[in-house]
């Protein structure tokens, strides 16, 4: 891999790494034009696929990069990458922001059963 590409993968716009289970990744094609600096540009940003397994995310967002003459695979940031004479892409796997919203909501509900079960528990004891 040329050098000249890790400005484009070592680039701050990264998304959320939470961890989500089932059809909940999303595939995202961040693309910069070579003649741009990533720390200054952000990136145009095109969602590739949705409501997909790990596995089915990864083999599209591979097949992505491999449609480029020049591709490989950015072992820090879990990247592919793609590039052909005038522009950069990096296509992303991360889980959607919908699973991890309704994740964290689940959570919170549950939080709360949880905190009414307590309270009405010590307050039977107080009787």
């Amino acid at each position: 891999m040329s050098a000249s590409f890790d400005r484009f993968l070592n680039a701050r716009h990264r998304q959320s790494r939470k961890a989500s289970l089932g059809r909940a990744f999303t595939v995202s094609r961040q693309s910069w034009r070579l003649s741009e600096d990533p720390r200054e540009t952000e990136p145009e940003v095109e969602i590739v696929a949705t409501r997909r397994t790990a596995s089915e995310a990864a083999d599209l967002a591979r097949e992505a990069a491999w449609s480029f003459k020049r591709n490989g695979f950015h072992k820090p940031s879990g990247a592919w990458w793609g590039a052909d004479g005038e522009s950069f892409h990096r296509f992303m796997v991360r889980p959607s922001s919908r699973a991890t919203t309704g994740a964290a909501l689940l959570a919170v509900a549950l939080a709360g059963v949880a905190a009414v079960a307590i309270s009405q528990r010590k307050s039977g004891r107080g009787k």
